[in-house]
């Protein structure tokens, strides 16, 4: 008996420490499988989007062909708007605004930002495990939980089809685990010929682009910056404007899978006064500092722009 009791307790002493590192690694590599299905797949696929406002459905097709991304994103609900990508060139159409175009990687909207994320990165402040499998769209899926190492942050839940590895669902969550946003797709098929939209998206006339090609981002000096960001969120933008007369300068951070920006202008609120507003993921948070107006819009918790927010450094020039 005691030989069996021992034996017990190095078998689970065994599984405590080994289970949870190969969990980790298996699911790191599912998700760089799902990234690559991503980014290389010829697909379709309909899906909704859900927020706490709103519910809309979309189509989705994309193809890779001779080292180009190609994609249409369709609205199909309400007013019609069309999404198309041509290699690097991303255009807008819809009826209710002109035409235009932006230099990009790939079509954002709608689309979770998992998707387009470095997860070797993401590991050094994110855990991933594989909490089993389910059924998503009649497809079979792994599931795999993104959550952060502190309190500052979402967390995912994504549904990665065994068979193909294409995202089938994502669900966006607080930490106490309240839906924030979801995507769901609900029927996904490959494209095995995609003939016909390429040659829809090569006779289609992109409008001109509002952005510079390879664009090159400057950093411009400013007299202020937060003196505390979660860990891994990184400054990878600076900018300045005038908006009726009154000077605007921002900063955005990102960690790869989240991001925020800040604002800070001289048209500061009045004393004692904040401004809040939450919709799903995003937070607008607003506070005068210094006798200046400072805003925090990004997706993050609302703690945690605050904290940025009110760690707000100016200095002398």
């Amino acid at each position: 008996m005691k030989k069996t009791l021992l034996k017990l307790t190095a078998l689970l002493a065994t599984l405590g420490y080994t289970l949870p590192i190969w969990a980790d690694e298996q699911a790191q590599a599912l998700l760089m499988e799902m990234s690559q299905a991503t980014q290389q797949g010829n697909y379709d696929l309909s899906f909704i989007a859900i927020n706490p406002l709103d519910t809309i459905s979309l189509r989705y097709r994309h193809i890779k062909e001779d080292n180009k991304t190609y994609a249409q994103l369709l609205s199909l609900d309400n007013s019609p708007q069309e999404i198309i990508q041509r290699d690097d060139l991303v255009s807008y159409f819809g009826n209710s605004y002109q035409p235009f175009s932006l230099y990009a990687d790939n079509i954002v909207d709608n689309l979770p930002n998992v998707l387009r994320t470095d997860f070797v990165r993401l590991t050094e402040n994110y855990d991933f495990t594989n909490i089993g499998r389910n059924r998503i769209a009649n497809r079979v899926v792994q599931t795999i939980r993104i959550q952060p190492k502190d309190n500052f942050r979402y967390q995912y839940v994504l549904f990665i089809d065994e068979q193909n590895h294409l995202l089938l669902r994502s669900d966006l969550l607080d930490r106490e685990g309240n839906l924030l946003e979801q995507f769901r797709v609900l029927n996904m098929y490959m494209l095995d010929d995609p003939a016909p939209l390429l040659n829809y998206i090569n006779s289609v006339y992109f409008p001109p682009s509002i952005n510079q090609k390879d664009e090159q981002v400057t950093t411009l000096a400013m007299n202020w910056s937060p003196s505390w960001v979660p860990k891994g969120f990184t400054r990878i933008k600076t900018a300045r404007q005038q908006v009726d007369n009154v000077l605007i300068e921002s900063q955005s951070y990102s960690d790869q899978l989240f991001s925020f920006s800040l604002y800070v202008s001289d048209s500061a609120l009045p004393e004692s006064q904040e401004m809040v507003w939450k919709q799903g993921a995003y937070t607008i948070y607003s506070e005068s500092i210094n006798n200046k107006e400072v805003t925090l819009i990004g997706q993050i918790p609302l703690t945690t722009a605050k904290r940025i927010v009110q760690d707000v450094q100016f200095h002398s020039k």
